[in-house]
């Protein structure tokens, strides 16, 4: 959960009585769902300037316009944003939608997406707020719907283990029926060759030291790709220098670059230098698109609400940014993996996977070859996940000088 999130929760704790436990998130939506009340309840110009700090005969008039035209979702998740950042808590967001003639899922499907709540806080919430309005019109709730999920997720990941059990079950078919080692390995061999690297003192050396040069050389060119986009977004001049050289970058053949940082920067350094330069177009590519797609008419908002520079990045240009930039990065984290340890086979730095996937070449032991690219697998897998974490955070809304103990400060 974001650090905004959870410093709605506590003060959703001292205003409501949620639990303070930053863990019970089930429970915090429930409370929030109490506090919201039933659908009925909406608030008064004055409470939306209290809230949001619009002049109230203006609160009257958005009220009166967002019910007669709608409200589209960008707009919403904004208002849902600046609230939040306003120390708002979720079911006093809940109320400003109602006001504004929002249902309850879609406004609450809008505070998932703009990552006020959390998966499990959002689910109680409706489930909470969905209990209430049956209450008020006495019909029953309908608990089956919950156990259908739950057998339908159960029967979703036996297939997924049933699908990879057979593919495995070929493999192994596969190797049987060749029975030459020297052309493949079955998975069973390969888990004995896993097993037998993984004991020996050095394996964990080469393991993290292809890892370092691979992740310095990503997130080179993640930071030159984000600030470069930026600044092109910003200046125009900028762009027109750098464009030229990011089609270059694009369309040379991966060989080329290989042999060229071969010999200008030697075997040590290249699989960080060429993990950097094929990763970079990509993320300068996405996130200046990204910077591009932001609405007009958010800008506009922006300027109406009077946020600051800093604000109007965090709120108005970030969330529009965030999903190129995500999209990027899972891709360009597989290519840099790849082209990395592709580096590391033709210089053979040392110590290196690359050198060891080699070697095994060298001598014909596949089950060795076939055990290394297993530890490539599980090392990308592992460094991508935690990467698109890290990603995940930093689209959700912040705390600190985001908060409302920041913004009097801050910048408005």
């Amino acid at each position: 959960m974001s650090a905004q999130g959870r410093g709605a929760g506590k003060t959703g704790a001292v205003d409501a009585g949620i639990p303070a436990s930053a863990a019970d998130e089930a429970a915090r939506g429930e409370a929030w769902a109490e506090a919201a009340g039933a659908p009925g309840r909406v608030l008064t110009p004055a409470q939306i300037h209290d809230m949001m700090g619009v002049d109230e005969a203006r609160a009257a008039q958005m009220i009166q316009m967002v019910r007669q035209n709608g409200l589209p979702d960008d707009q919403m998740a904004f208002m849902v944003r600046t609230a939040a950042g306003k120390g708002a808590t979720p079911d006093r967001i809940l109320a400003v939608m109602r006001t504004f003639g929002a249902a309850d899922e879609r406004a609450i499907g809008v505070m998932r997406t703009s990552g006020v709540l959390g998966d499990e806080e959002a689910d109680a919430f409706l489930t909470g707020v969905r209990a209430l309005a049956v209450a008020a019109t006495g019909a029953a709730d309908d608990e089956g719907a919950a156990a259908v999920a739950r057998r339908e997720k159960c029967l979703g990941l036996l297939k997924r283990a049933g699908i990879i059990l057979f593919w495995f079950a070929v493999w192994e078919v596969a190797d049987r029926l060749i029975g030459n080692r020297l052309v493949l390995a079955g998975p069973i061999r390969t888990l004995e060759a896993l097993a037998a690297q993984v004991v020996k003192p050095n394996f964990w050396v080469i393991s993290l030291a292809s890892t370092a040069r691979i992740a310095v050389g990503f997130l080179m060119s993640f930071t030159a790709g984000v600030l470069l986009a930026l600044v092109a977004y910003r200046v125009r001049i900028v762009r027109d220098f750098v464009d030229p050289i990011i089609s270059l970058l694009r369309t040379l053949p991966i060989v080329s670059f290989i042999i060229m940082l071969l010999i200008w920067v030697g075997p040590q350094n290249l699989t960080m230098f060429l993990a950097f330069f094929i990763v970079l177009p990509l993320i300068y590519t996405n996130v200046l698109s990204g910077f591009e797609s932001v609405d007009p008419q958010m800008l506009e908002m922006a300027r109406v609400f009077r946020l600051s520079p800093w604000r109007t990045f965090m709120y108005v240009y970030r969330p529009a940014v965030m999903p190129f930039l995500a999209s990027s990065c899972k891709i360009s984290l597989g290519m840099s993996w790849k082209s990395g340890i592709m580096a590391e086979v033709l210089a053979m730095p040392d110590p290196s996977i690359g050198k060891q996937m080699n070697t095994a070449r060298t001598f014909l032991n596949t089950p060795d070859l076939f055990a290394w690219t297993v530890v490539v697998m599980i090392l990308s897998l592992a460094f991508e996940k935690l990467f698109m974490q890290l990603v995940k955070l930093a689209a959700r809304p912040w705390g600190g000088p985001l908060g409302c103990g920041g913004t009097a400060k801050g910048g408005e």
